[in-house]
This record gives C-alpha cells, structure tokens and sequence, in this order.
C-alpha cells in the first residue's frame, strides 16, 4: 500500500483547523455523535473494587482511575451511550475479575465509548491502560490456571482460568458496540496491558462490534479461553492487531487490522497477527484460532523497520485463517517461524484456505521449517486450498485504504467476490460470498470512528 505520509497529516491538520473554526467534524467518513448522550455534563468517579452491582447512566461521564476492578459475584452494567474515561496520571483499567461482570451494550447509533481523559487533540496513544476481562474457562498451564502477566498488576489481580475443571461456556457478561480509545501501555518491559484483553473467557459471553484505536501494545489479545467474537477493529495499534497465546480455541468472525505505517512497537515486531506459545503447552491444549472473513490492510512500504509479517505462524500453535484478504505487509503476508506450526498445516491440523495475500517483501516466507522443501512448495500447497495472490494493494478491489478514510467494502469487480468457502471448522460460520471483512454492507457505519482524536467527549 503506497501511502505519501506527508500529504496526508497536513491534509488531517487542515482538517483539524476547519473543526476547531467551524466546531463540526467532518473528517469521518462514517459519520457518529462521539458523545451521543451528552447529558448534563455530571464526571463521576470510578476507582477501587466494586464489589456489588453498579449501574451507570449515560447521562453521565465517568472517569476510571487506577485500576478498577469488578469483583467476584458483582456487575457492572454500562448502558449505551455513555463515555468512560481512564486517567493519565493513574494509568487507570478495567479489570473485570473471574466470576465479575460487564453488561456493557451499546448500539449503531449509540455506542459505548472508553477513551482517555485528555481533551481533543491532546489525547496519545497509551493514555490508560485498557480493559481485561477474566474467566474461568480453558488455559493450557500446568494447572489450568494463570495470573495476567504474572502479577505484575498486583496480588490477586486479574487471575484467571478454570483449573482442572475449566468453565468453556463460562460467562463474563456482554461487550457489544463500544469503542476502545487510547488505551494499552506497559507496566514492565515485556509486561503490557493492551486495549482489550481476554484471559480465559468463555464461549456464553458476548462479544462483538469492538473497535481498538490508537492502542499502546496489541489492540486484542486472547490468553486462552473459548469466547467467540464478530465485528472487531483494530486501527492504528502500537504492537500487534490480534494476538493469541495460552491455549486459545474460539471462532471470530468479521474482522479490520489497519496499520499506520509511523506507528509500531520499538521493543518488537508490529503484525496484524501474533499466533505464538512460547511457554510450555500442557495437556495438548494447543491454540488454535478459527478466523474468517478479515481484511487485514498492512502499513505498505513505508512502514518503518518495526512493523513485520501480516500474519505470524509462531510456536507451539494451530490456527484456522479462511475467507480473508491479507495485503500490503512491510514484510511478508504470511510467515511461519519454526516447524511446528509449518508441519501443523500440513497435517491438516492447522488450514489456510480461500484467501487472498499479497505481502510487500513476499508472499509467504519460511525460517526453520523442514516440512516445506521450499516457499514454492508451500504455495503450490496453499493454492490447492484456494489461495492466491494478487500483485499489489489495489488489485485486492478495496473502495479505499486511505489510513484516514477506509472504506473496505468491495468493488464490483474484486477477485474477492464469490471465493468464500465455509467447511469443517468454518461451517458454524455466516456464509458468505465474499472473503474479507465486508461485500457491499459497511458494518462499520454508525459507530466506528476514524478521527478519535479530535472527537469532543
């Protein structure tokens, strides 16, 4: 994806000075009321546990500070429309711990909005620190069992997973509609909080219509677990889009990973995928992710050297990817690191099937694998499945991948049209004809926002 950068943070400043003259945003190509239910402007306080059940008001704004946390037994139920606010200056979080939950449920019109606490146009990436949600069901320990991070958050916060007798339909509550700004930074080197993180949640509870904007780590990580999910954004993120580890083994489908070529993670490497399991995987419970029907839009050549592959097959690691666009990688589209999820895929175990790639440095590319003599053989491989490439961003048939403005809906002559399959893993799927995150319905009009950084909450 060729992107001339310059052009277009003076075009976003011009922009940008228009608001603050006119006081109406006109930057967002889908529209929405970034403070749909402005109320009368009452802040209320949030910090500490919350240890009975709480209801908010979307008449009001709240602001998190510190690290909140939704105990054991207790709901939080946030209605739709209200804006929540992490402070700086506590690096404040959502922690909603085993056996607590969120009913948090917005809608199209009127989204839910978790954001920094800084005014428009001041707000940063990693401003707060974001959301994690704790269940009880599977985590491939040796126990069943982990604590976020290894406790780098404190004694007893943010444990998670069912033991020996994981909950797998275990429900945290419902997350649906909202948008997730700002938030994501790290505790310790190599300890992060990212925008939305889900430790052993279970497949009862929902999740769908999330978007993660500006995040300071991974906009979505999934530490074990078996929770599904639909509908989900990830824009603009400092590390990785979508990270899997610890044994998890949900269905997502519908999702954006949209990279900003300056904006990458200078500890590692920043994908749209992480699939890896560097630690010990007990009980065979190996993760595997089945995805379909993403478009992931890589930052193009001028990402800077951080950013790496669209997809990452690392250690110890399964993954079903079907029925998705992957274009415009700094690197390579699709990369496997070691054997064994190389060897996975060839056992069938692991399945890449329907989607279309096109990666900047390559296509596909292999390190330490035996199983594949050749990167030529692996795509004669993936091409039986109904893989193929195309040659460059615009050969994908996307209405746009303006990083300001997208508009991934297809146009009406995209090879991306009528090549989705749903089979095995992927029957319990919506069939759908197209493979990418939308055909011609963009399900992101309403309440995704383009320009979070200059709206007025």
């Amino acid at each position: 994806m060729k992107l001339n950068m310059s052009s277009k943070w003076f075009a976003l400043a011009l922009v940008a000075t228009s608001m603050s003259i006119a006081s109406c945003s006109k930057s967002d190509p889908n529209p929405v009321d970034p403070n749909p239910n402005p109320g009368n402007g009452d802040v209320e306080v949030i910090e500490g546990k919350i240890t009975s059940n709480k209801v908010l008001s979307a008449s009001k704004t709240y602001l998190l500070k510190g690290y909140v946390q939704v105990m054991d037994g207790a709901t939080l139920e946030i209605p739709a429309g209200t804006i929540i606010k992490g402070e700086k200056a506590t690096k404040a979080a959502l922690i909603v711990e085993k056996g607590g939950k969120l009913k948090a449920n917005g809608t199209a019109d009127k989204p839910i909005v978790f954001t920094s606490d800084q005014t428009a146009g001041n707000r940063n990436i990693g401003d707060w620190s974001g959301i994690i949600i704790c269940g009880k069901s599977t985590v491939n320990s040796a126990d069943g069992t982990s604590q976020y991070e290894s406790g780098v958050l404190g004694a007893n916060v943010a444990t998670y997973g069912g033991g020996t007798n994981p909950v797998l339909n275990d429900n945290s509550g419902e997350l649906t509609y909202a948008r997730i700004e700002f938030a994501g930074n790290a505790i310790q080197t190599d300890k992060e909080i990212n925008g939305l993180t889900l430790c052993a949640v279970g497949s009862e509870t929902k999740i769908h219509h999330i978007q993660v904007s500006y995040g300071g780590d991974d906009a979505f990580e999934f530490f074990g677990g078996t929770v599904n999910a639909t509908h989900l954004i990830a824009y603009r993120s400092t590390d990785d889009d979508f990270d899997f580890d610890q044994g998890y083994s949900g269905k997502i489908q519908y999702g954006i990973s949209i990279k900003d070529p300056i904006i990458s993670d200078g500890a590692g490497t920043s994908r749209g995928i992480e699939l890896e399991n560097k630690a010990a995987v007990a009980n065979s419970l190996y993760s595997k992710p089945v995805l379909s029907n993403f478009t992931f839009i890589g930052p193009g050549t001028e990402g800077n050297d951080k950013h790496g592959a669209s997809v990452h097959f690392g250690l110890n690691s399964r993954m079903v990817l079907a029925n998705s666009i992957i274009v415009g990688a700094k690197t390579n589209a699709i990369e496997f690191n070691s054997d064994f999820p190389a060897a996975e895929l060839k056992a069938g175990r692991s399945i890449l099937s329907n989607n279309m790639v096109f990666g900047t440095a390559a296509n596909y590319s292999l390190k330490d694998v035996t199983s594949f003599g050749s990167v030529a053989d692996l795509t004669g491989y993936l091409n039986g499945f109904g893989d193929f490439t195309v040659a460059n961003v615009a050969a994908a048939g996307l209405t746009s991948t303006s990083i300001s403005a997208p508009n991934l809906l297809l146009k009406s002559d995209s090879p991306a049209l009528g090549k989705a399959k749903y089979e095995g893993d992927l029957a319990s799927f919506t069939k759908e004809t197209f493979i990418g995150a939308m055909g011609t319905t963009d399900w992101t009009k309403g309440w995704a926002s383009w320009d979070p950084k200059n709206n007025k909450y």
